[in-house]
């Protein structure tokens, strides 16, 4: 059998699949670790028909609670559809409407984890994604310490992945590009060699390092880093090089990369053994250690602090990182505003359904 470029990968990275339809999961010859998913991508299994049935028992049952159960239900369901074709855990996502919310945030997440159980499925065997802004992480902090794992996602810089390990987050998603599939903004550049070229490779170094640090320092597990928002495979194959735990990967990723014969070039590196106990960063990225290129010709050449809480009082610190990085600020409106258009067709579909058949 020809090997493939997912095999290669497979042996680099833990694979997520970033997709809730059972066929992508099934069609890899080894089971994933993750399910990861969004609105965009739940909304596009809403339409599916072959969710239909699920989704119209749901609406029967839960539409006299509004548009949000529903669809949070119907979330669920799809995780329960899909946890015999993962290894480890399903993923939901807060909604972007309740990200600035802390109290929305909590309630939203109670909900989730509700339902879960009422399908049979425990706190071990799923995560929820919560966008790493200040409001939201003062709640996963509250959250994780009751048993609730979250991973802080919409992530683009060092001090929000600071506040996500203060969190105590199970995992953490930076994008290292748009979200493409769902999205015809412009990307960031493409480059030959993206572990070197690509501006946001620096920033994914300072938090492998900054993570690295903390883990010796604390001897406390520190987030597990699953790489998002990979614009092609050249990416896929440049994060894993770069150190990150697991990549999520959509379908028509994972389909090209297992069609794709490897013929890449034999690499030095390997699947680390733990994220961060003796971690070192190779010498071919030592200038990514000082250098941050998204930050602008202002940057005074810091970086953020661990000694700063960025989750006390409703995440301020956070909210004011964010504020003085325009890159930061401008990468997360992006991103939530692709999810909340993706929630807001689901909520008008629900709201229609409920009405023909409630």
């Amino acid at each position: 059998m020809t090997r493939t470029q997912l095999d290669r990968l497979a042996q680099l990275v833990n694979i997520d699949v970033d997709s809730v339809n059972p066929d992508d999961a099934k069609a890899l010859p080894f089971k994933p670790f993750n399910q990861t998913s969004n609105q965009a991508v739940m909304y596009t299994a809403m339409c599916d028909p072959r969710n239909k049935a699920d989704y119209e028992r749901l609406v029967k049952k839960y539409g006299n609670k509004g548009w949000q159960e529903v669809w949070d239900r119907f979330s669920v369901q799809l995780c329960k559809n899909n946890i015999d074709n993962v290894s480890n855990r399903v993923l939901v996502q807060v909604s972007p409407r309740n990200c600035y919310d802390r109290q929305a945030v909590l309630d939203q997440c109670y909900n989730f984890d509700k339902a879960f159980a009422e399908v049979g499925i425990g706190r071990d065997r799923y995560a929820i994604k919560i966008s790493t802004v200040g409001p939201a992480m003062s709640a996963a902090a509250q959250l994780n310490k009751e048993g609730i794992r979250t991973l802080g996602t919409s992530l683009f810089g060092l001090p929000q992945a600071i506040a996500a390990s203060q969190a105590r987050c199970l995992y953490i998603s930076p994008y290292f590009n748009e979200v493409r599939a769902y999205s015809d903004k412009s990307l960031w550049p493409d480059v030959e060699d993206p572990a070197i070229n690509h501006p946001m490779a620096p920033r994914l170094i300072h938090i492998l390092e900054t993570y690295t640090k903390l883990h010796e320092q604390t001897g406390e597990e520190q987030p597990v880093i699953v790489m998002a928002s990979h614009a092609n495979l050249n990416e896929l194959f440049a994060t894993a090089e770069l150190g990150v735990q697991h990549s999520t990967i959509l379908g028509n990723h994972l389909a090209e990369l297992a069609k794709a014969p490897d013929t890449l070039p034999e690499v030095t590196f390997t699947k680390p053994k733990h994220p961060y106990k003796d971690r070192v960063t190779p010498a071919r990225f030592s200038k990514h250690s000082t250098s941050d290129p998204l930050a602008g010709p202002e940057w005074d050449g810091k970086f953020a602090s661990t000694e700063i809480d960025y989750i006390a009082n409703n995440g301020e610190n956070l909210t004011k990182a964010i504020k003085a990085d325009p890159v930061v600020t401008s990468k997360i409106k992006d991103v939530l505003d692709i999810f909340h258009e993706n929630e807001e067709k689901a909520r008008e579909m629900i709201e229609k359904s409920i009405k023909e058949l409630s």
